[in-house]
């Protein structure tokens, strides 16, 4: 079993990331205390070349729809938390329906099942922060995006951006694995659902506002 595993993550600082990080710790300390997690911070789609290449070990937070494509991908069975999208608008939110040009991240394919459904044309940036940039300059109408990324709105100073009140679609997000971790497959199925059904995972988020 591998010693150490070097995992693609995004933002260091917002609530969804780290509560993220907390989980896949603790779930990989149940499964071997020898084993050493490393942080490589990545936007999506440059997490999918490194893992289809094995330069990294596994990816964090991502959907079924990130590797569907991918065969070197391997997801467990259990998720690590279900998250919500929203829309996120200049000064105001509308409805989903009201819109016609929606910002997204680059390689964050809930966002294209959430366009297609609303009709939107969807402009694609490089990460986070560079949609809610293009939201609070009013170079597009809206951004698509899970709730974590509104601590970016805080630290970044995007004053005219809100995030609206219900989300839009809400998905099941995934630790990603490379092919060769195949053995580790079957613990992490095993602590992530013990994690679940003990009150572990919930309290972790929790702690972090989620």
């Amino acid at each position: 079993m591998a010693n150490t595993l070097t995992i693609a993550y995004r933002d260091a600082t917002d609530s969804v990331s780290l509560a993220t990080k907390a989980i896949v710790e603790h779930a990989f300390t149940a499964i071997d205390e020898r084993i050493v997690l490393t942080w490589m911070e990545m936007p999506l789609a440059r997490s999918e070349n490194a893992l289809t290449k094995g330069i990294i070990d596994a990816d964090f937070g991502r959907t079924r729809l990130a590797y569907q494509d991918i065969p070197e991908a391997l997801y467990p069975e259990e998720s690590l938390m279900s998250i919500n999208y929203y829309l996120f608008g200049h000064t105001h939110v509308l409805k989903p329906e009201d819109y016609q040009y929606v910002v997204g991240v680059i390689g964050d394919q809930v966002n294209v099942e959430i366009a297609k459904r609303y009709q939107w044309q969807l402009i694609r940036a490089r990460t986070e922060r560079d949609a809610l940039n293009m939201v609070n300059s009013q170079r597009v109408q809206a951004m698509i995006g899970y709730g974590g990324i509104r601590s970016i709105i805080e630290k970044e100073q995007f004053t005219d951006v809100r995030i609206g009140e219900k989300p839009v679609e809400t998905a099941e997000v995934f630790l990603v694995l490379h092919q060769r971790h195949q053995r580790l497959i079957a613990p992490l199925n095993t602590v992530l659902r013990d994690m679940r059904d003990s009150g572990t995972t919930a309290a972790i988020l929790a702690k972090h506002g989620l």
